[in-house]
């Protein structure tokens, strides 16, 4: 059976090459996917600073999920100091050491009380001089940091800011500065400082910049000469009690000490795991519609071989053999570019800031293995279906059926394809009514699928009913109409598997950029309505020092300061019978005046209840959670901290201040750095402009800017903008990702177009041997085109509207999306003008050649 199905696509390579591409874009399309999620459990960063350990030990960093993934924490989960005492009872520990880690900026001395900030290409942490073991750093000038006001940098950094040993530097965190005198200088370790850059002072004065001295950035284990450190890792985790750590060895001490590396592993396996499934769905229906084609086009042939004798079976063992040989072939040739596309999505993701740069990715055999038998399975299961019908009909009805399309659709077909729109609609539409939060959303997305395999199992009809309805337009060109009108009637079939991909493209793109202007357009909108204050007070360095709130309140003329400080958090809950952790975006706000500096539309409830263990919730997020005012919140803080907090107000405005509003000192407690992102400030007039009319609010506020290293006055439009930026990295990501997918729909459209057109170069030959004019040839197949791109449009818009409804329920709750004119009306010229190209130019090359060529030819 191979030999034959061997020789058929020899001599049918027209037929099987469209089929061959479409297997290709797909294997390489899932190859992607599997790179990005092997990479997300295997890859990182090799360590810099604690290169020289023999074992790390920090805090766990992931929340366990029972049958679910588990999330990474926002924030550094840190170490209990006691724990030290207990590795160093361990058996092979030569020497403990403690490591207090803090953000700072640089300013070099210019005689000002602000300083000149010097730009850093990488972060800049400050540690104990202890901790220079780690790495190792050597002492290359200089002495040891010794008092309080004394520091070590390395060399790089020295040679960055233009300073030498004796120079006095100004060193902040936050906002709050110190001059130091430059003890001495170090070189890196052997492995550079690639990431962040470096300052030692005394252990004393690294534990009182810390701002909590009790609990340690991590612990490093130098281990006895000969002592293996997987074995040291092990007796290390038995001995500590009391508290939960985790041990790090080799590369993979790279992600404690830097958390970007976790979190970007994290959110590799959670987009992977979610793409991946959507795309797969979307190459197989891709690679179904080809196929589907391709032996529709061959129907003549398979009639032949039932008339002649060859059973059901044999059809099928024949069909399943071509493509077995064509997809393997495919789906082979596919893996290995889709190794390349991984390494796109890598330096997209990363340009967006959703990767570090410099995350190198895992190159296993295994996603390109999954992606190949994925591919074939997918295959060997649409050519099942597609010849299926042929396959067990009678010899005699085989023979009418390769001649004249069947007209009429199957009961069973009609009966399948309204149940998946019925449920498509209900996905979409219903469910974020009756389910709102983040599932709805993720169904109301979701839901284009079953939207699109419903109206591709009624596509023939839909043809239909788009040539009814422009026939008499068509019929105004007497030759080419007719034949136009009566091709598309009688073929409808073959019409629909070209206007399938169509609409699919056209939906897909419609529906993204629908999805994501209605997020953008409506954080933007709540960030700009819902600071009410005259300033806000931001930094542009690591953050506003804690104290910093007091300062500006004592400014003459200033009413209502509100601290606010940036995290994030995870809810706990239970979804579909299974227990799921979600991360949402947090604040920390003091309810004192709030309503005189920031507007989040409370719809239920009271922020002035903001005290103690409570918590007050968007909408979203409180209908994902199923919370509501007086529940309670199952809530990890940034650094895994656990509590019970007590829902006090649900309010609106979400996507332009975060899901989550907690207590302004519970949120700082438990951040890294401990630092406010913003100070909003309102003039003592109740009006809201009274204070910066007369000038002092903003004169005082500029004095103390200019007194304190990095800080910034905005105005609440300039910080409305600044605060989008989450919401422009996830929507950059979400776009990226469907993007790929778009283009692999854009080519198998292409593909689908030119075969479905090529494959009809015996029924030119027959026009014209009949009389037909090359002129109204083409003009017979321009006609035709439109009947392809209206229906695939319409279809298209159709299909994108229910889940675009859904999100804007689930985001917004209102029913009416956003939708840009000029950006819809963009994509559907572009859709009509791929279609018709793909249409006319195959057309022109099969009206080249001699008429009775093209007939025996086919033949």
């Amino acid at each position: 059976m191979f030999d034959i199905a061997w020789s058929t696509i020899k001599n049918r390579k027209g037929g099987f090459v469209a089929a061959f591409i479409a297997v290709i874009c797909g294997s390489a399309v899932i190859t992607a996917c599997g790179v990005l999620f092997v990479s997300g459990l295997l890859s990182g960063v090799a360590p810099e600073r604690y290169a020289g350990a023999t074992v790390m030990v920090g805090g766990r960093q992931t929340k366990d999920v029972k049958e679910n993934f588990d999330p990474y924490y926002a924030e550094r989960v840190t170490v209990p100091a006691s724990v030290a005492e207990q590795i160093s009872r361990v058996d092979g520990v030569e020497k403990v050491v403690r490591d207090h880690s803090v953000e700072m900026s640089l300013q070099k001395d210019d005689g000002s009380a602000r300083g000149e900030p010097v730009p850093l290409e990488h972060p800049l942490y400050g540690h104990g001089w202890s901790s220079a073991a780690l790495g190792p750093f050597e002492l290359a000038e200089g002495n040891e940091p010794g008092g309080a006001g004394e520091t070590v940098l390395d060399a790089g950094l020295a040679r960055a800011a233009g300073v030498e040993v004796g120079d006095t530097v100004r060193l902040s965190v936050g906002t709050t500065p110190q001059d130091y005198k430059v003890a001495g200088l170090v070189d890196a370790p052997a492995n550079g400082l690639d990431r962040q850059s470096a300052a030692f002072f005394s252990d004393a004065r690294a534990a009182g910049l810390s701002q909590r001295p009790d609990r340690l950035t991590a612990i490093g284990v130098l281990g006895e000469d000969g002592t293996d450190a997987g074995e040291l890792a092990g007796r290390i985790e038995a001995a500590v009690t009391g508290t939960d750590v985790v041990t790090y060895t080799g590369d993979a001490i790279g992600d404690l000490e830097f958390l970007d590396v976790g979190r970007s592993r994290g959110f590799l396996v959670m987009l992977s795991a979610s793409f991946g499934g959507t795309a797969l769905g979307v190459v197989v229906f891709v690679v179904s519609s080809t196929l589907g084609l391709a032996i529709h086009q061959r129907r003549r042939e398979l009639a032949m071989l039932r008339a002649v004798a060859a059973t059901p079976r044999q059809v099928h063992k024949l069909i399943g053999s071509e493509v077995l040989l064509v997809a393997g072939a495919g789906a082979v040739l596919g893996a290995a570019p889709g190794f390349l596309v991984a390494g796109l999505l890598r330096d997209a993701f990363a340009d967006v800031g959703v990767l570090p740069a410099d995350f190198e990715l895992s190159f296993n055999p295994l996603p390109a293995v999954a992606a190949v038998l994925l591919s074939v399975l997918g295959a060997l299961l649409a050519g099942f279906i597609a010849a299926r019908r042929i396959a067990k009909i009678k010899p005699v009805e085989a023979l009418s059926e390769s001649q004249v399309e069947k007209g009429e659709l199957g009961r069973t077909r009609k009966a399948v394809a309204l149940g998946l729109l019925g449920l498509g609609l209900v996905t979409s539409i219903v469910l974020p009514l009756l389910i709102p939060g983040q599932l709805a959303i993720a169904g109301a997305g979701g839901s284009l699928l079953l939207l699109m395999v419903g109206s591709a199992l009624i596509s023939p009809v839909l043809v239909q009913t788009t040539t009814r309805l422009l026939t008499p337009l068509l019929m105004r060109s007497k030759v080419s109409g007719y034949l136009a009108a009566a091709n598309s009637t009688a073929n409808a079939r073959r019409l629909s598997s070209a206007v399938v991909p169509l609409a699919l493209g056209t939906a897909m793109a419609l529906m993204q950029l629908s999805m994501l202007n209605t997020v953008e357009v409506t954080a933007k909108e709540q960030a700009a309505t819902g600071v009410v204050s005259d300033y806000v007070v931001t930094s542009g360095t690591t953050g506003l020092s804690t104290d910093l709130a007091e300062k500006v309140r004592a400014v003459d003329g200033v009413g209502t300061v509100t601290p606010v400080a940036r995290s994030q958090v995870l809810i706990t809950y239970v979804e579909i019978d299974k227990p799921v952790s979600n991360p949402f975006s947090a604040q920390g706000l003091e309810p004192r005046d709030l309503d005189r500096t920031l507007d989040l539309d409370v719809r239920e409830g009271s922020l002035d209840e903001l005290r103690g263990d409570t918590v007050a919730l968007s909408r979203i997020a409180a209908d994902t959670a199923r919370l509501d005012v007086g529940d309670t919140a199952d809530v990890d803080l940034g650094d895994g901290t656990r509590k019970e907090l007590k829902v006090v107000a649900l309010y609106g405005k979400g996507l332009g201040f975060g899901d989550v509003t907690l207590p302004h000192g519970m949120l700082t407690e438990h951040t890294a750095n401990q630092q406010d992102t913003a100070l909003l400030v309102t003039g003592e007039d109740d009006g809201g402009d009274g204070g910066g009319a007369d000038g002092k609010v903003e004169s005082g506020l500029a004095d103390l800017a200019d007194g304190t290293p990095g800080l910034v006055v905005q105005s609440p439009e300039e910080f409305g903008a600044v605060e989008q930026g989450e919401f422009t990295q996830q929507s950059s990501t979400s776009l990226i990702a469907n993007a790929l997918l778009i283009l692999y729909v854009l080519i198998a459209v292409v593909n689908t177009l030119v075969m479905a057109t090529t494959g009809r170069s015996r029924e030119f030959g027959m026009l014209r041997l009949i009389g037909t004019s090359k002129q109204q040839t083409r003009r017979m197949m321009f006609l035709e085109s439109w009947v392809v791109i209206l229906t695939a449009v319409v279809v298209g818009i159709a299909l994108a509207i229910p889940p675009a409804v859904g999100a804007a329920l689930g985001t917004t709750g209102q029913p009416i999306p956003y939708v840009e004119p000029l950006a819809w009306g963009g994509i559907v010229v572009f859709v009509a003008l791929l279609g018709w190209l793909s249409i006319s130019l195959p057309t022109r090359s099969a009206l080249r050649g001699r008429p009775i060529d093209a007939v025996y030819a086919a033949e």
